[in-house]
């Protein structure tokens, strides 16, 4: 699906394209409080995206939000199937709206959203020639040892574009120089360039 669902809803002065919603399952993560956009990919690969802006309701309702937000939705189903997405949640409070959407997979999420979100081995997005391993570095900002590099074919990577804060299933190993860690679990994107893409490699 091209960008049209989130320009759509800038255009009319309600959002603002996330990076994507990440609540983790259990514990909460900092994304579940946050007035920052979020994805949060689980332990199944299914991907929470919540969407956080400004909201202008004197030119549109939740109400307005809901109905068109569902509608496109319903639309990206009919082409890709009953568990590709679903609407979650949308409301209002003190100038802001907080839209979660559920996909069914990074996949449908990249798709919907018309941006890179993958989930997959480091082996696969190093042979796809999406990551260098050895440009990665630990939460203290060390760049990653070649010995250590080498083992990480099995591990899995999250790749996002989103501008927002990511939240992972498994503790994050290593990661693209220009993130910002908040916890064990969660990264914050929001310094990304236009067009660029980082990544997180998973204790998995």
């Amino acid at each position: 699906m091209k960008k049209s669902f989130v320009n759509n809803l800038a255009f009319a002065a309600v959002l603002m394209l996330i990076v994507m919603s990440l609540t983790a399952c259990g514990k909460s993560s900092d994304a579940d409080n946050s007035d920052k956009s979020s994805i949060e990919i689980r332990k199944d690969g299914t991907v929470i995206s919540t969407i956080v802006a400004d909201f202008a309701e004197s030119y549109y309702s939740t109400d307005e939000l809901k109905e068109m937000t569902e509608n496109e939705i319903n639309a990206f189903v009919v082409s890709n199937g009953e568990d590709s997405a679903s609407f979650e949640s949308i409301d209002s409070k003190d100038g802001k709206v907080r839209l979660v959407i559920k996909f069914g997979s990074a996949s449908d999420y990249a798709h919907f959203n018309d941006e890179m979100l993958l989930y997959e081995t480091v082996s696969d997005a190093v042979i796809s020639g999406q990551i260098d391993v050895n440009s990665l570095v630990d939460k203290d900002g060390n760049t990653i040892e070649p010995d250590k590099a080498d083992s990480l074919s099995s591990q899995h990577v999250v790749i996002c574009a989103s501008k927002g804060l990511v939240s992972v299933p498994y503790k994050i190993r290593y990661a693209s120089n220009n993130i910002k860690l908040i916890d064990k679990k969660t990264a914050d994107f929001s310094g990304l360039a236009d067009d660029a893409s980082a990544c997180l490699v998973l204790d998995k």
